[in-house]
């Protein structure tokens, strides 16, 4: 095929004009304006900072959000870009001018007074001292000065002309003090003000201050009040800790989980930060961008937690102990707190773990310090950190013991004669003495709460049997939450031996058969426990981390399996004894008459823990639902409440929950979010 002449000479014209376009630009860039570009190249400043990578999502059993981010906007300072200008000095007094006029608190840890006279802080922390001591050793100090030679060597090596004011070089010096400590010890960049508003964000920007900058971050937003003892908070690190993550990569200025869930789930929740390499001009204009390693935010954690349950059970149990406390006489103690945790039966995962009195998590920065000073303790986790006799819902391990060591059957009858007289130094009597309970046996026992009953049987047993079962229940030891927890006191011969320094005597044993003696457990313990007794004695680790899912969702890092801690060697008909007993205390002990209605068959054990004369008792309640087939077991604790009977209503007001919400319908949103 021929090719027409008039094509060729369009396409040769479009070529030549083309070629006419790129040589002109690059005539432009290199000859016309190339000296420019040049020397601007020079002046051009590349630095390279870490790109803080988003924290995990926290998220309850059903894909309900506890804890994400929002956008936040940190006032950052370049120590390059600054240093490099004519008046850095001068900068950082226009910065800080803008910080005193909007409020806005700006870091600064030099831990000297503010004003001429110089001294060192009397309240310099410990991170405050392991920083200077650094910064000190990097300037050859053989020891550290007195404030006044350092305010001296500070007004030297920064440059601070005497025309400053003390106030103003001791603030430029602080500000210095802090850009220097991130090159000696991190590559961070300094952050001068975190979490700033629009308005002050619109001023600093108006100044046209070389080197400042605004960053956009991420803080911790909490959408639930509820869980404080078990979320945690997240904060900057003190010396021990930075001395720790430093290792890990982490930065000064980093944030970490501070306590709770986010931080016992650090290394889940916190992301891998990226790299970033910015050029900027001498005059602070930023030209080019480049991200050399993206940042990956953290794996988003999924908890065995029922958010709603959660906040039903705290609401629940600050409600009837206020109750409680006003129906007592003025004279009368008062409950000072109490506990309450909920753990599905066949997995050990935790429900709901709730401490008397809590705080709001959303408030706890702003009341941190009204927090710490109140007596009534609500930072202190009661259902994992505090300890309590168990009282008489340890007759169930005494009771399973015997069984299955041949000194009782499920049918044996003991007569109850009111005072036990074995011993004639210490002959105990039964809570009814003078009256009695006549002849029963094991599951009349439990129902009862015979003491009689129990201080014969576990006589018969002795202590080295009694402590070898309470091991296998768990009690004593720990639970398995990825918690801090207390693991308490299981009263045995060598703790008497090694704590105490006594022999272990047998008037020891009969307390120890009635859940006294030197038996110290926690409410995850005795949620344990229950569950424990429920599923015929499989003791499952416990449990608040059901699944970790990539940032996106996509796939998952990590999903929890049922782990097995412990089983107890009994057969099942001497479990189905103890069962019986404890479904006859709801249905024909005390506390039949709060269960009259309710439409889960419940078994129950209550507790009452002697305090001494004249003090209220606390009081214990465990118990288990449906009495087939079990889903849920509870421990309830009240410190001061008086009886185990007493707090029978908030067992059943949170199984009545729990129930009821069970048959709401759960919608699947995505792949992994569920919703009501």
């Amino acid at each position: 095929m021929k090719i027409k002449s008039a094509r060729i000479s369009a396409l040769i014209i479009f070529l030549a004009i083309v070629m006419t376009v790129y040589a002109t630009a690059l005539y432009e860039l290199q000859i016309i304006k190339g000296k420019d570009y040049y020397y601007e190249s020079l002046n051009s400043i590349v630095t390279s900072s870490s790109v803080e990578a988003s924290r995990g999502e926290i998220l309850d059993r059903y894909g309900n959000v506890l804890v994400s981010n929002r956008t936040s906007y940190n006032v950052t300072i370049n120590h390059s870009v600054l240093t490099n200008t004519d008046d850095p000095n001068g900068i950082l007094r226009k910065l800080v001018k803008v910080c005193n006029d909007y409020n806005v608190k700006y870091t600064d840890t030099l831990p000297i007074s503010e004003d001429a006279p110089y001294s060192y802080k009397e309240d310099m922390t410990e991170n405050q001292r392991n920083l200077l001591d650094k910064y000190l050793q990097y300037f050859d100090f053989a020891q550290t000065p007195p404030a006044d030679k350092l305010m001296d060597f500070f007004k030297e090596h920064y440059k601070i002309a005497d025309t400053y004011t003390e106030a103003e070089a001791r603030m430029i010096a602080g500000l210095r003090y802090e850009l220097e400590l991130r090159l000696i010890i991190s590559s961070a960049e300094y952050i001068l003000a975190k979490d700033v508003n629009i308005d002050f964000i619109s001023a600093v920007l108006e100044q046209n201050l070389t080197g400042v900058q605004i960053k956009t971050t991420s803080v911790r937003e909490y959408h639930t009040p509820y869980a404080a003892h078990i979320l945690g908070t997240v904060g900057q690190m003190d010396a021990e800790e930075y001395a720790e993550y430093s290792k890990k990569g982490y930065s000064i200025d980093a944030v970490i989980g501070k306590s709770g869930l986010e931080a016992a789930l650090e290394p889940y929740l916190k992301g891998t930060n990226g790299t970033q390499t910015s050029t900027v001009t001498s005059d602070g204009a930023v030209t080019n961008v480049i991200y050399s390693k993206p940042p990956v935010p953290g794996g988003n954690v999924m908890l065995t937690l029922d958010i709603g349950l959660q906040g039903a059970v705290e609401k629940i149990l600050a409600e009837q102990i206020t109750a409680l406390n006003n129906a007592r006489a003025p004279q009368d103690e008062k409950i000072p707190g109490g506990a309450v945790v909920a753990i599905k039966v066949n997995t050990g995962e935790v429900l709901a773990s709730a401490s008397y009195p809590t705080y709001d998590v959303t408030k706890f920065n702003e009341e941190y310090d009204k927090l710490r000073a109140d007596k009534s303790l609500p930072l202190f986790n009661r259902a994992l950190q505090g300890t309590y006799e168990p009282g008489s819902t340890f007759k169930i391990i005494t009771s399973i013991a015997a069984m299955q060591s041949g000194v009782i059957t499920p049918t044996t009858k003991i007569y109850d004669e009111g005072k036990f007289t074995e011993y004639p130094s210490y002959q105990p009597t039964c809570w009814i003495y003078p009256g009695t309970h006549g002849w029963i046996n094991v599951s009349e026992a439990i129902r009862d709460s015979c003491n009689f009953f129990f201080y014969t049987i576990g006589n018969k047993l002795g202590i080295d049997k009694l402590s070898q079962y309470a091991a296998q229940f768990g009690l004593g030891s720990p639970t398995g939450v990825e918690l801090y927890e207390e693991t308490g006191t299981l009263a045995t011969r060598s703790y008497k031996e090694k704590v105490v320094r006594e022999d272990w005597f047998g008037g020891d044993t009969l307390q120890a058969s009635i859940g006294q003696s030197y038996n110290l457990f926690t409410p995850m313990q005795l949620a344990s426990y229950a569950a424990t007794i429920a599923n015929g004695g499989t003791r499952y680790k416990a449990h608040f981390m059901k699944a970790v899912k990539s940032y996106d969702f996509s796939s998952t890092i990590y999903s929890a399996d049922r782990e097995i801690l412990s089983t107890v060697d009994a057969d099942e008909q001497y479990f189905k004894a103890a069962q019986l007993g404890m479904l006859y205390v709801t249905t024909q002990g005390t506390p039949a008459a709060v269960f009259k209605d309710f439409k889960v068959q419940v078994a129950a054990k209550t507790g009452t823990a002697q305090l001494g004369e004249d003090l209220a008792n606390n009081a214990i309640f465990i118990c288990y639902a449906p009495y087939e087939n079990p889903e849920i077991a509870l421990a309830v604790v009240v410190e001061k409440g008086g009886s185990g009977n007493a707090i029978a209503t908030i067992a059943k007001q949170v199984l009545e929950y729990y129930f009821s919400s069970k048959s709401g319908s759960m919608t699947v949103v995505g792949e992994n979010r569920l919703v009501n």
